[in-house]
């Protein structure tokens, strides 16, 4: 009421706008420019930081994962079905199929024979979504930090990077093998290590971008929001039922949904 009578002061004139009016009466009474009042009605809100997820999410990598960890298993004994192998991808996957153990003998030995054959046989067939560079780009024009979450090893991770083309768009990263990381996926180690090293005390405008299952109940939590896109293959009522308050085709569909996610995600404080 305050703010409307105080447009009424002012002569009318087609050609100026209720925001423009009050602005200028400001400007009268007080001792800041104009152009204070004009941005501060204009602006517009932003989250603080977005968490991506890279396997399934930015890259199409969860057949080729599960392919490694299939031969892996073979060539010690184990037969494992390749989608129940898939179905795990993103979490603690050994402990599923190898006695605890067995695995505390041969654990780190397969983990690395595993690591080996994913980098010398199928690597090469690892390709970025189509859009993930222009996502990326669009969010760092917003003044929004970008960190990856990821599972995969440290020298992976680099890798990845150079196949999405986003090494010069990110603001900080954690990967499995991070000293900070204890635990991967479903828990929230991953995550919350991300927030330290964006230096974020805030939870509040931050969301967690995955495609897996472990994705969204390492992020629940966590404490933090987050979106599924089902481009990792895995169904979006599986991703809801996880947590994900949000789910996209893929990175394209989210893209082009960027704007009205975000206005739903600030309405949650």
């Amino acid at each position: 009421m305050f703010l409307k009578t105080l447009i009424q002061l002012i002569p009318r004139s087609k050609n100026i706008s209720h925001e423009t009016k009050l602005s200028q009466l400001l400007l009268k009474h007080v001792s800041l420019p104009y152009s204070h009042y004009n941005s501060t009605l204009s602006k517009k809100r932003e989250l603080d930081a977005v968490l991506f997820d890279v396997d399934g999410t930015l890259i199409d990598s969860v057949d080729l994962h599960a392919k490694a960890w299939q031969d892996a298993f073979r060539h010690y004994d184990y037969e494992v079905e390749f989608k129940l192998v898939r179905e795990q991808i993103g979490d603690q996957l050994m402990p599923l199929f190898i006695n605890e153990n067995v695995l505390k003998k041969i654990g780190d030995e397969l983990q690395e024979y595993r690591d080996q054959l994913f980098r010398e046989n199928y690597m090469s067939q690892v390709k970025a979504f189509p859009g993930v560079r222009s996502l990326f780009k669009m969010i760092k024009k917003r003044g929004v930090k970008i960190a990856l979450a990821s599972s995969a090893r440290e020298n992976e991770l680099q890798i990845y990077k150079r196949i999405a083309n986003i090494e010069d768009l990110i603001d900080g990263e954690t990967c499995s093998n991070s000293k900070d990381v204890k635990r991967s996926k479903p828990y929230p180690d991953i995550f919350l290590a991300c927030l330290n090293v964006l230096k974020l005390s805030s939870k509040d405008n931050v969301i967690v971008v995955g495609d897996t299952q472990w994705d969204a109940k390492a992020a629940v939590a966590a404490g933090l929001k987050i979106v599924g896109v089902e481009c990792g293959g895995f169904s979006g009522d599986l991703l809801r039922q996880s947590g994900c308050q949000w789910v996209y085709k893929d990175i394209e569909q989210l893209t082009r949904y960027y704007d009205t996610l975000c206005k739903d995600v600030l309405r949650y404080e």
